[in-house]
């Protein structure tokens, strides 16, 4: 018998029989869905993830102030890291291009005529812009005579100029930061959301030493960004593939020997640079991908033991169906056929359902709760394999128990 017609015959039979394909499909809408949403919304998470990356920078190292194995910027009760650290970092190591300290204060309040926004401040040397990559979009940026003479001029992002500027250019314009009126002088080009879906933008630049003596009234950093030269430059990094590592590693001899600590005492710093952000990324994918692994593995086998079953209770049902085929001539291999093909059918079907269920419901997810799904090609082939691989699998038992049959016996139920 043909393969044209054993799909003709297959497809009606599974239209005869509209509630047990259902629960077949079902099975497998289930499933598919399930992984489908997982995958989007998990590539959307790599995907932030690798932004996080590329915005701290290759080749650089974060130095926080206090200790612990934290992560972020320090409390403003943390009080271990001062402008002269810098300094020492900048003139003691060697194959550093930029040393950028800066002081990090939340919650602040933005005024500008009626308009008001509550973000960050941060107050940075000339060279934070370089050093985090961050140009100007108009405007111009801090400069050393703005930190010495404690100007109270700013930079601010697009969300800050989105929100209380409403489309006017802000440059030359006043706005107040809590208490105190600043000049903007520049803004920053955009830079989105962080990994952890922080407003990036939602913030103002001030000299380091206006916000350390005019805002806060500290002696006190909150942060280093210490940026490594390019291996181009130096070759370190393309000789030496831990050179990285070995900057960390005198950047910390030197705060400790600055700071007094001797083991077994903590350290009252914390460093990390992107060597060891691209683990953590990799320990997250790596475990990521075994668990979508370990989920297909397990939808692959429920799917598979409920369509089984629907099969064999089929196949008893519809024994005097296969007798009646048999006593008129089918073979053996036209019975299997027609029963693969039903589970093939009814699973691919099932795949393609759940494939676009999948994709609305990571979309309505990432627009509900502001996560990111990326709607690839690899749901696609998953779909298709899965679907595939259930139909074959658990169809290829119950379909040889109805080609074996005896028409007599069968036909006689």
């Amino acid at each position: 018998m043909s393969l044209t017609k054993l799909i003709g015959i297959s497809i009606t039979r599974l239209s005869r029989y509209r509630l047990r394909t259902f629960l077949m499909m079902l099975s497998v809408v289930i499933g598919i869905t399930t992984l489908t949403t997982i995958v989007a919304i998990g590539k959307g998470a790599q995907q932030q993830i690798v932004k996080g990356i590329k915005s701290f920078g290759p080749n650089s190292i974060m130095v926080a102030a206090g200790g612990g194995a934290g992560f972020g910027p320090p409390d403003s009760t943390t009080t271990t890291l001062t402008l002269d650290d810098a300094k020492a970092i900048q003139e003691s190591i060697k194959n550093i291009k930029y040393v950028a300290p800066f002081t990090t204060s939340f919650g602040n309040t933005f005024v500008y005529g009626n308009n008001n926004l509550v973000g960050i401040v941060v107050g940075v040397t000339p060279i934070w812009s370089e050093a985090w990559t961050w140009p100007i979009e108009q405007g111009e940026f801090i400069s050393e005579e703005d930190n010495a003479s404690l100007s109270k001029n700013c930079v601010i992002g697009k969300t800050v100029v989105d929100e209380l500027f409403a489309g006017q250019n802000p440059i030359g314009e006043t706005i107040r930061i809590n208490d105190t009126t600043f000049k903007v002088i520049g803004v920053l080009s955009k830079r989105g959301t962080s990994p952890h879906g922080m407003d990036l933008d939602k913030r103002v630049v001030v000299p380091i030493s206006t916000a350390m003596k005019k805002l806060s009234n500290v002696t006190y950093i909150g942060n280093i960004r210490v940026y490594a030269e390019e291996p181009s430059t130096t070759r370190l990094f393309a000789s030496d593939p831990s050179g990285l590592s070995s900057i960390t590693e005198s950047i910390t001899a030197l705060l400790r020997e600055r700071h007094h600590i001797t083991p077994p005492n903590e350290d009252d710093f914390r460093i990390t640079n992107s060597i060891s952000v691209s683990e953590t990324v990799d320990n997250v994918t790596g475990t990521m991908t075994k668990f979508l692994g370990l989920l297909s593995l397990i939808i692959l086998v429920v799917g598979g033991v409920v369509i089984a079953n629907i099969m064999f209770i089929s196949v008893n049902e519809r024994k005097k169906e296969i007798g009646i085929r048999r006593a008129f001539g089918a073979r053996g291999k036209d019975i299997l056929g027609q029963f693969l093909i039903e589970t093939i059918v009814t699973t691919v079907i099932g795949g393609v359902i759940g494939l676009t269920l999948g994709f609305f419901i990571a979309k309505g997810i990432s627009v509900l709760y502001g996560l990111p799904a990326i709607i690839s090609w690899e749901p696609v082939l998953l779909a298709f394999v899965f679907s595939v691989l259930v139909g074959v699998g658990a169809g290829i038992q119950p379909a040889r128990k109805a080609a074996i049959m005896d028409p007599v016996m069968a036909i006689r139920g």
